[in-house]
C-alpha cells in the first residue's frame, strides 16, 4: 500500500482515495470518533463489502452515545432481536449496494463483524462530549496506517464536508512510525475504558441503560448537544459471543461434539481450561437457532461460584436473575421474567441458581412453568448427585451441558448412572496435558515436602484403623456406614493437622517474605495454639498468625465463615499483591478464579483425587507475566524404624503412603521436574514396596 502523509478535501476525495484503499487491504479497522451513522458505508459500499467479506475483517468502533434514530433501532435488533438480524452474506451485499445502511449496521454488528462501544466524557461540563478523530487499518502482516484529522465516520465526514485527515504508516520514517503506533496505544486504551475523562460502555450495556440519545439533525456534526433520548423497546437480556471473544480449537470442538450428540452431554475439561466460556459460547450459538426465545439456567454448587458466573455471563449481553438466597429477593422478578419469555415478550431469559435453591419447591414451580426450550448448565456436574437421585434436575430441559474436570463420583455407581441418565455422556475430554502443551494452562514444577508423623499421632492413626478395620474389613473406604465415615474424618483430620506442618510451612515461606500470590491449602483440624500453650486453635487460624505474625507477611483466611461481600474484596487483593499469602480450606476447591495465584502449598489434602486436581489446577490459570508454578505437597510419613514387614503397624503405614503417594504420583506426572520429584522419594518407595503407586492410569467411568 502506498499512502499519502495527508489528505485534504481540497486536493482528495477522502473517501476513494483513502479510506477505500485501506479497506480493501486491511483486516482489521479501529475508528475512535464524535459521531458516526451507519451512512458512511454507502461512501464505499464496494470496498466496505470486500473488507467485510473477502477479507473477514473486523471494526472496533467507539463513539459518542449520539446517534442516528434510525442506527439506535438497528442496534437494538442487532443486540436484543439477533436471530431475526442475522443474514447471509448475499443479504448483506444486496443492503450494502442498495445503501440500506441501517440493515447493514444490523447484520454487521449481529454477526459480530462490527463492535461497537460508547464513550461518554466524565470531564468538563454536562454537556461535554466525547470527540475524538482517529483510526488504524492493520493489514494481515500487522503493518499499520494510522490517521487522525477532523472526520467523523458518517458519509458526510468522508464525501460532502471539507474535511483533513493526516496518515502514518509503521514504514515509514521513524517520526511517523512513532505517531502510528502512538495513536493504536491511544486506541487500545480507549477500548479497554483506561482513558482518563471518558467512560467506556459497551454496547449492550448503553442500549439496556438507554445511554442512547437519538440526533435528528440531518448531519450530527451540525448538532452541539443531542437532547431526545431515543425510547426503542428494549428487552432485558442479549445474548452473544462478545465480538472480541475469539474461542480456542478446543472449546469450539466441545461445542460441536455436544451440537452432535443432541444438545446433552459432559466436557470432561481440566480446571483452567475455559469451561464456563465455552458453555457460554454453546449458549449463545444455540440463541440463535430458537426462534421463540429460549431459557438459561447456569447452576453452581455454591454462592460465590454463582456470583462468578454472573459476572462472566455480563460479557455475553446476559444479566441472569440471581436466585442464590431468601426467595423473597428472586420470587417476583423470576415468576415476572418466566411470563414475560412465555409470552413472546423477551427472547431470552437467564437464571443463575445454587443448587440448595435448584431443589426447593418455591424454585421448582416457577422453572417448571417455563414453556419455551430450556438449556441447564450444570457447573461442577459432580456435585448434583443428589438432585439426580431426587429428580430435581428440570426434566423439561431439552437442551443439557454439565462440566467438570471430574465429573463422575467416585464409588457410587448408581449416582454416575443417574447423572449420566440427565446430563449424558462425556462428549469431549480435555486433559491437563493437552492444556499445558497447547499453552491453555501455565507448566509447573511440584515439590514433595516430608512431614514427619509423631509417635503419638501414628499412634492415634493406629488406633482408627483397627477400629475401622472392625466395621468394614474388606475396604473401609468404600463404606458408607456413619459409623466408618466418622472415624475416617477423624482420621483423615489427624493426617491433615500433623504437629510438624505449621513448622515446616514457616521453614518454606521464611526466605518468601517479599513474594507474592501463594496460596496455603489447610485442613479443617485443631493444632496447638502457641500464643497460649494447652489450648488448641483450627489449622487455619495457626497458619494465619504464623505467616501474618511471625514472618509479617500480608496475610487473610478464605473459609466458609468469610462473609460472601468480603471474598471479592480479598481476591481482588490478593490478585493485585496488596494480599501475599491466602490461605484456605475448602472454598478454593472449585471454580474460584484466581489466575495471578503462582505457588500452593498443600498442608492437608484428602485421598479423592478431584479435591487435589482441583487444588493443583487453582494456579495453572494463565495471568500477565506467570510463565510456571509451582506446587509444593506436604506427605505425612511415619517413622518406619522397628517395625517388621508383617507387622499390623507396618500395612497400616504402607497404607497411609500409599494413599498419598498416589498423589504424589499424579502431581509428578505432568510436572517440568517429574522425575526429580519422583526420586525425592525413591528410599520410601523402595522399602515399601509402592512402585505401582507411580504408575498414573486414568479410571474414568465415562
Amino acid at each position: 500500500m502506498s499512502f499519502s502523509t495527508a489528505y485534504r478535501s481540497s486536493l482528495n476525495r477522502l473517501g476513494s482515495d483513502f479510506l477505500a484503499m485501506g479497506l480493501v487491504n486491511a483486516l482489521r479497522y479501529d475508528r475512535a470518533v464524535g459521531y458516526f451513522t451507519s451512512s458512511v458505508f454507502s461512501t464505499a459500499a464496494d470496498a466496505f463489502e470486500c473488507f467485510f467479506l473477502e477479507n473477514d475483517g473486523r471494526m472496533r468502533l467507539v463513539c459518542s452515545p449520539a446517534l442516528d434514530a434510525s442506527d439506535i433501532q438497528a442496534l437494538t435488533r442487532a443486540i436484543f432481536d439477533r436471530r431475526q438480524a442475522l443474514g447471509p452474506d448475499e443479504a448483506l451485499r444486496e443492503c450494502l449496494k442498495k445503501g440500506q445502511t441501517a440493515d447493514a449496521l444490523a447484520m454487521l454488528v449481529a454477526r459480530g463483524l462490527v463492535d461497537v462501544r460508547i464513550a461518554i466524557a466524565t470531564s468538563g461540563s454536562q454537556s461535554s462530549l466525547y470527540h475524538e478523530k482517529i483510526g488504524i487499518l492493520r493489514d494481515d502482516r500487522s503493518d499499520l496506517v494510522a490517521f487522525s484529522g477532523s472526520a467523523n465516520e458518517t458519509r458526510s465526514a468522508w464525501v460532502g464536508n471539507f474535511e483533513r485527515v493526516d496518515v502514518f504508516t509503521t514504514w515509514g520514517a521513524p517520526p511517523d512510525r512513532g505517531r502510528a503506533f502512538r495513536i493504536d496505544g491511544n486506541f487500545r486504551e480507549l477500548w479497554r475504558g483506561e482513558t482518563n475523562g471518558v467512560r467506556v460502555v459497551g454496547i449492550v450495556d448503553a442500549l439496556r441503560d438507554g445511554l442512547l440519545v437519538a440526533n435528528m439533525a440531518s448531519h450530527p456534526e451540525d448538532a452541539v448537544r443531542p437532547s431526545a433520548r431515543a425510547t426503542p423497546a428494549i428487552a432485558p437480556e442479549a445474548l452473544r459471543i462478545p465480538p472480541d471473544l475469539s474461542l480456542m480449537d478446543h472449546q469450539k470442538e466441545a461445542i460441536r461434539q455436544w451440537a452432535a450428540s443432541a444438545g446433552r452431554g459432559v466436557f470432561k475439561m481440566a480446571t483452567g481450561s475455559g469451561k464456563t466460556i465455552t458453555a457460554l459460547a454453546l449458549a449463545a450459538k444455540l440463541s440463535v437457532q430458537m426462534r421463540d426465545g429460549l431459557g438459561v439456567l447456569l447452576v453452581a454448587p455454591l454462592i460465590h461460584l454463582v456470583d462468578q458466573w454472573c459476572d462472566v455471563a455480563a460479557g455475553f449481553g446476559l444479566r441472569p436473575i440471581r436466585c442464590a438466597e431468601g426467595q423473597r429477593r428472586w420470587r417476583d422478578e423470576l415468576s415476572t421474567a418466566v411470563n414475560a419469555l412465555n409470552a413472546g415478550k423477551r427472547p431470552i431469559l437467564s437464571i443463575a441458581v445454587t443448587q440448595v435453591t435448584l431443589g426447593s419447591p418455591e424454585f421448582q414451580e416457577l422453572v417448571d412453568r417455563i414453556a419455551k426450550p430450556l438449556l441447564v448448565i450444570g457447573d461442577e456436574v459432580h456435585n448434583y448427585g443428589h438432585l439426580a437421585e431426587r429428580a430435581m434436575l428440570p426434566e423439561l430441559a431439552r437442551y443439557r451441558v454439565g462440566l467438570s474436570a471430574t465429573p463422575w463420583p467416585r464409588g457410587r455407581p448408581l449416582t454416575v448412572a443417574r447423572l449420566q441418565a440427565y446430563f449424558g455422556p462425556v462428549v469431549y475430554k480435555y486433559g491437563l496435558r493437552e492444556a499445558i502443551e497447547h499453552d491453555v494452562l501455565t507448566p509447573y514444577r511440584y515439590y514433595p515436602i516430608r512431614v514427619a508423623f509423631d509417635d503419638d499421632e501414628f499412634e492415634a492413626y493406629l488406633d482408627l484403623s483397627k477400629q475401622l478395620a472392625r466395621y468394614a474389613q474388606d475396604d473401609p473406604e468404600s463404606s458408607e456406614n456413619e459409623v466408618v465415615m466418622r472415624l475416617l474424618l477423624k482420621r483423615a483430620r489427624l493426617i491433615a493437622s500433623a504437629r510438624q506442618k505449621i513448622p515446616l510451612l514457616r521453614e518454606q515461606l521464611e526466605g518468601r517474605r517479599r513474594d507474592t500470590h501463594i496460596l496455603v491449602y489447610c485442613g479443617d483440624g485443631r493444632v496447638e495454639d502457641k500464643a497460649d500453650p494447652g489450648e488448641v486453635i483450627r489449622q487455619v487460624h495457626a497458619a494465619v498468625q504464623m505467616i501474618g505474625n511471625d514472618l509479617g507477611m500480608a496475610c487473610a483466611s478464605y473459609t466458609a465463615e468469610t462473609p460472601p461481600e468480603k471474598r471479592k474484596q480479598i481476591r481482588d487483593m490478593f490478585s493485585a499483591g496488596d494480599l501475599q499469602v491466602l490461605v484456605a480450606i475448602r472454598c478454593l476447591d472449585e471454580g474460584v478464579d484466581i489466575p495471578a495465584a503462582r505457588s500452593a502449598y498443600i498442608l492437608a489434602s484428602s485421598t479423592n483425587p478431584r479435591q487435589f486436581i482441583q487444588r493443583r489446577g487453582r494456579v495453572l490459570r494463565k495471568a500477565p507475566g506467570k510463565t510456571r508454578a509451582d506446587v509444593y505437597d506436604f506427605i505425612t510419613v511415619p517413622d518406619l524404624e522397628g517395625m517388621g514387614a508383617e507387622s499390623g503397624e507396618y500395612k497400616v503405614a504402607r497404607r497411609l503412603l500409599a494413599n498419598e503417594f498416589h498423589r504424589a504420583a499424579e502431581f509428578a506426572d505432568l510436572a517440568m521436574n517429574g522425575p526429580v520429584a519422583r526420586a525425592t522419594l525413591l528410599d520410601l518407595t523402595s522399602r515399601l514396596g509402592l512402585f505401582t503407586e507411580w504408575h498414573v492410569t486414568e479410571k474414568e467411568e465415562d
